[in-house]
């Protein structure tokens, strides 16, 4: 197998931070010892807070960031259609093989490009969802070829594409 072109994607915060524990699995040496990993080409796509310039994490190739408007009214729709232009040309430059994302809204657009190009798309929600859907999870489920839930009580709230993974953290 190939090695993969993987883009990973998560806001700030508790996503981040589940998200990082998907690229040390993604990244760690292979069972049979051999090599010092699985050589997946991993880029990280982030929203472009102040706090996170010049971010780095072992395994990551690149980060590429997106504007971030606010989540106040119409600045949520306006990220959404700026990041759309921003996400068209990140794809363009890296090629991904696969989407993964941990949300929140910041995953959208790329699982949706994801779909429309032919590409896997690859949905965790997040472990703080324990009884109800998180409305990224709900927006994104559709267009994923992958969704999973850290929580068994979250798979009556989605359909038969759902599966369990047990908690990342």
């Amino acid at each position: 197998m190939r090695p993969l072109r993987v883009l990973c994607v998560a806001s700030g915060g508790g996503h981040l931070e589940q998200l990082l524990a998907c690229i040390d699995a993604l990244t760690a040496p292979l069972p049979n010892g051999r090599g010092s990993g699985r050589g997946h080409r991993i880029t990280l796509g982030i929203y472009e807070y102040s706090n996170l310039r010049g971010f780095r994490y072992p395994g990551i190739e690149r980060v590429r960031s997106v504007k971030f408007m606010g989540f106040a009214g119409l600045a949520v729709y306006a990220s959404l259609l700026v990041g759309l232009f921003q996400w068209a040309w990140i794809f363009l430059t890296e090629h991904p093989d696969v989407v993964l994302t941990t949300g929140a809204e910041v995953g959208i657009v790329p699982l949706v490009l994801a779909r429309l190009t032919g590409r896997r798309a690859i949905f965790i929600e997040t472990a703080a969802r324990l009884e109800q859907p998180s409305g990224t999870g709900k927006v994104a489920y559709p267009f994923c070829t992958h969704f999973f839930v850290q929580s068994e009580a979250m798979l009556e709230f989605y359909g038969p594409k759902a599966r369990y993974v047990g908690s990342l953290l």
